[in-house]
């Protein structure tokens, strides 16, 4: 009996070992399995870090370039812009100010025009002011002196020959001669009579004349500072 009972116990230590290293092994293996995996989840987080971080670095390095080009083309627009409306600004205050000389001129032209020409109209048609007018240049005429021989023109409407020729034939020694032309509409003209310089005495020269002259003045009167 007492033979029976060691045989027994022997078989039971024999198994309890055997079980005991199994159960070490799948201990130790877990743990390795542990471990790897372990160590595979934090390679792969660290590795994800690195990506995310990258990919981060990556999208602000994209926020800047963009924010960087917006801002340049903003810039580069508000410059546009502001060479645009000074350029605009200088059209305009150049076309102000032409339009301001027009009027300006427009204003004393209808003033010399009322002052001048309304008062000449009909005044260089009139027989009896233009034989005074040429009187009144020839009569210091020194016939002493040699002097050119010359012509004076006048309206062929005029007659004016026969007065002129009575009233300064002698005065003129014979220098002059009193003719009618077509091409003087008004006043009277004086020529050499090889037409080498001809002298208009017309409504229109005496009105340019006058304009010419008191325009300045005008103008000071009327828009002086």
């Amino acid at each position: 009996m007492p033979f029976i009972m060691s045989k027994v116990n022997t078989q039971t230590v024999h198994t309890t070992l055997i079980k005991g290293q199994e159960d070490i092994m799948e201990d130790t293996l877990k743990k390795l399995t542990d471990q790897i995996y372990n160590e595979g989840i934090t390679k792969a987080n660290d590795e994800a870090e690195i990506i995310i971080s990258n990919a981060k670095k990556e999208a602000e390095r994209i926020i800047e370039a963009a924010k960087k080009e917006s801002a340049e083309r903003i810039a580069k627009a508000q410059t546009d812009s502001d060479e645009l409306k000074k350029k605009v600004n200088t059209e305009l205050e150049l076309t102000a100010n032409q339009a301001i000389s027009s009027i300006k001129q427009s204003i004393a032209d209808v003033l010399l025009e009322n002052a001048i020409d309304k008062p000449l109209k009909g005044l260089f048609s009139d027989k009896d002011f233009l034989k005074e007018m040429i009187l009144t240049m020839f009569k210091n005429w020194d016939s002493t002196k040699e002097q050119a021989d010359f012509n004076i023109l006048f309206p062929e409407d005029s007659k004016l020959d026969q007065f002129l020729q009575s009233e300064l034939g002698k005065t003129l020694n014979n220098h002059v001669n009193f003719k009618p032309s077509k091409s003087v509409e008004n006043g009277f003209a004086i020529e050499t009579k090889g037409e080498s310089y001809k002298i208009s005495f017309t409504e229109q020269d005496f009105s340019s004349f006058i304009k010419d002259y008191i325009r300045p003045r005008t103008f000071e009167l009327l828009y002086k500072k």
